[in-house]
């Protein structure tokens, strides 16, 4: 078995020297990871395809990520860079501070026909044994948003970078209204072993963050084998001071 901790923030801060947390706008109790395999067993009694190992072995070590609040979104993106992005039920306080709009921006949409929106709902996960995570659309749930929006999926090793996956979406049209609920699968977070995985919660290790994030802003879109090497060598120097 392998331990995977987690832990949850929100916030364009987040990366700052004293962040802060939107903690206090979500409901503590909410848990917004299930199983994938067992979700799918349960609403998909004696269809066959659960019978194929091709299947099963896929979905092992899955887990759904659940969206902890209601947003209801309403776009209007233009061709001259205009963009128009509400959300009606949400206090302007609370939008300015979880939705992210800078993939609108002339320096990052670059030509594409979808609209990139990102929510600040970051899940930062680490193990200290080598364990490769994917994250993917929430392909096999059927909502307001998996049926408008396609998260952009990644993949890192959470053993080797500390970083949070903020949940990017490309929207399937440049005008289009959707409602995500607390509860909606939004994203699928996958851990690439044959051991059992297990989900512990921790206190954000804000120190590893902001190194990882330091270092990757002092050299954008370097492969991530770099990365992993200067994080090691880092904290490693750390070490022997």
């Amino acid at each position: 078995m392998k331990t995977v901790k987690w832990s949850f923030g929100t916030g364009h801060d987040f990366f700052l020297d004293n962040p802060r947390a939107m903690i206090d706008v979500l409901d503590p109790d909410f848990v917004p990871f299930s199983n994938l395999s067992k979700e799918i067993i349960f609403t998909r009694k004696n269809v066959i395809f659960l019978k194929c190992p091709a299947h099963t072995d896929f979905l092992k070590n899955t887990y759904i990520f659940k969206s902890p609040i209601d947003i209801n979104f309403e776009i209007d993106v233009v061709e001259q860079g205009e963009s128009r992005v509400f959300c009606e039920n949400i206090s302007q306080e609370i939008f300015d501070h979880i939705v992210d709009l800078r993939f609108l921006t002339d320096n990052e949409r670059g030509i594409t026909p979808y609209p990139v929106i990102g929510i600040d709902f970051l899940n930062t996960l680490r193990c200290n044994e080598s364990l490769s995570m994917q994250v993917f659309p929430a392909f096999m749930h059927y909502n307001d948003f998996t049926s408008k929006a396609t998260i952009i999926p990644g993949e890192f090793d959470i053993s080797k970078w500390t970083r949070p996956v903020e949940l990017v979406f490309e929207v399937k049209n440049k005008k289009e209204k959707f409602s995500i609920k607390k509860g909606d699968a939004l994203s699928y977070f996958k851990f690439n072993s044959d051991d059992h995985i297990k989900l512990e919660k921790e206190k954000i290790p804000w120190e590893d963050i902001k190194i990882c994030n330091d270092l990757r802003s002092s050299n954008l879109f370097r492969p991530l084998k770099e990365r992993y090497e200067a994080f090691k060598k880092f904290k490693d120097e750390q070490k022997n001071r």
